[in-house]
């Protein structure tokens, strides 16, 4: 399962949207959004635990995406963050990032979820992570994401590096076993 965060850019109708602009001007008008939301999500199919997601929740509706995650760990999913190679823009309007938390339907979602520590399932908590092999950003490789050093037990971790043309035939299982 491939997730990420993404960039907010501030836009208005009075704008210009020019597609061969978008990349340059999400990296310098653009602002990564928060660390606990997980925005887009990219598995194979029959890869991700779905008997585990209660049949009425909303997608885009507050605990949905860190759910999704935290469900798919104790699935022993193998969860890659690519934020930091996959550029996902968001056009803000006038609204701002926040309107979706305002309503009477705001926790409709975690009504339904139940209780669970959605830390446990942000883009942080993924095992792996995507990497520029190099400065010309033009290689992508998947590396075991480096622990926090609160969360380190014994001694440095080391980094494994797998190719990311091979994730499209890689099982969850052989990238999680290293075979």
């Amino acid at each position: 399962m491939v997730i990420g965060r993404r960039t907010n850019v501030r836009w208005s109708n009075s704008q210009s949207y020019l597609p061969e602009k978008v990349t340059e001007t999400a990296k310098t008008r653009g602002r990564l959004y928060m660390f606990s939301a997980v925005d887009y999500f990219i598995m194979s199919a029959g890869s991700y635990p779905w008997h585990r997601v209660p049949a009425d929740v909303v997608v885009a509706r507050r605990g949905y995406d860190n759910f999704l995650v935290l469900m798919a760990i104790r699935d022993n999913v193998s969860v890659i963050d690519a934020t930091k190679t996959l550029l996902a823009v968001h056009q803000t309007d006038f609204e701002g990032n926040l309107a979706g938390l305002h309503g009477k339907d705001v926790n409709y979602n975690m009504r339904h979820l139940g209780k669970f520590d959605f830390r446990k399932g942000m883009t942080l908590s993924a095992l792996y992570e995507t990497k520029f092999a190099d400065s010309s950003n033009s290689s992508i490789v998947v590396a075991r994401r480096e622990q926090h050093k609160s969360e380190q037990r014994g001694g440095k971790i080391s980094v494994q590096n797998v190719n990311i043309s091979a994730l499209t035939t890689t099982t969850d299982k052989e990238l999680n076993t290293g075979h």
